[in-house]
C-alpha cells in the first residue's frame, strides 16, 4: 500500500449559509481523519459537522460543514488523512466573500431621559443587506415597545444604521442581544449585553 492520495481537486462549496469543504481521497483510513483551522485541531460541535461517504474504488469523500459561516471563520483549513503507510493533507483557503463589515463596536444610546434605549449597529455592504436581531439567541419578538429601525448612515454612503429601540425598558429586557447582518455573499454579527444598573 501507499499513503493516501487526493483524487481530483478539493472543493469549497457555499450553500444555505453553510460552507462545505470536500475532498476525495484514495486509500485513507476513515478513523484517522483530522481537520484543522490554522494550527488548531477542530472537533465537531453544533456549528461544525464532519462526514464521509464511500465513493467506490477505495475512494472516500470527506466533508466538513461549517454552519452559519461568517467572517471570523474565514482562513486556512486543512484535512489530514492517514493509513498504515503514511499521511497526506488537503488545504482549503476559505474567504468570506464580500460579507457586510461593521464600522465600530455596537453601542447603547439612551433617549428621553432613559425612557428609550437604543442598541445601535453600524454596518456597510456594497450589496443589499438585511439585519436580524436575537435576544439570548432567540429571534427578537417585535412589539409596540420593541422595534427594529433601519437608517442610512450619514457618515458612509454604503453604510446603514441598524437600531433596536426599546421603549420603557423593563428588567425582562436585560439579555445578550445579537445583530446578524447578511447579504448574498455572507454574514457577520455583533453582540452586546444589555444590563440595567
Amino acid at each position: 500500500m501507499a499513503p493516501p492520495s487526493i483524487y481530483g481537486e478539493p472543493k469549497i462549496r457555499p450553500e444555505n449559509g453553510s460552507v462545505f469543504l470536500e475532498v476525495i481521497v484514495t486509500g485513507a483510513d476513515v478513523s484517522k481523519i483530522q481537520w484543522f483551522f490554522g494550527a488548531d485541531e477542530l472537533e465537531e460541535n453544533e456549528f461544525l459537522k464532519f462526514s464521509h461517504s464511500d465513493e467506490g474504488g477505495n475512494r472516500t469523500k470527506f466533508v466538513a460543514e461549517i454552519k452559519d459561516f461568517d467572517k471570523p471563520l474565514a482562513g486556512e483549513y486543512k484535512a489530514v488523512f492517514a493509513n498504515a503507510d503514511g499521511e497526506n493533507s488537503a488545504s482549503f483557503t476559505v474567504t468570506a466573500g464580500n460579507a457586510p463589515d461593521f464600522h465600530d463596536k455596537p453601542h447603547i444610546v439612551q433617549r428621553d431621559n432613559g425612557n428609550v434605549i437604543v442598541i445601535k449597529v453600524r454596518a456597510k455592504s456594497h450589496l443589499e443587506m438585511k439585519a436580524e436581531w436575537f435576544k439570548d439567541d432567540k429571534p427578537v419578538k417585535f412589539t409596540d415597545r420593541v422595534k427594529a429601525v433601519v437608517k442610512k448612515d450619514d457618515k458612509d454612503k454604503d453604510g446603514f444604521q441598524f437600531l433596536l429601540e426599546i421603549t420603557g425598558p423593563q428588567k425582562e429586557d436585560e439579555a445578550k442581544y445579537k445583530c446578524v447582518v447578511k447579504n448574498s455573499e455572507g454574514q457577520n454579527q455583533q453582540a452586546l449585553n444589555l444590563v440595567f444598573d
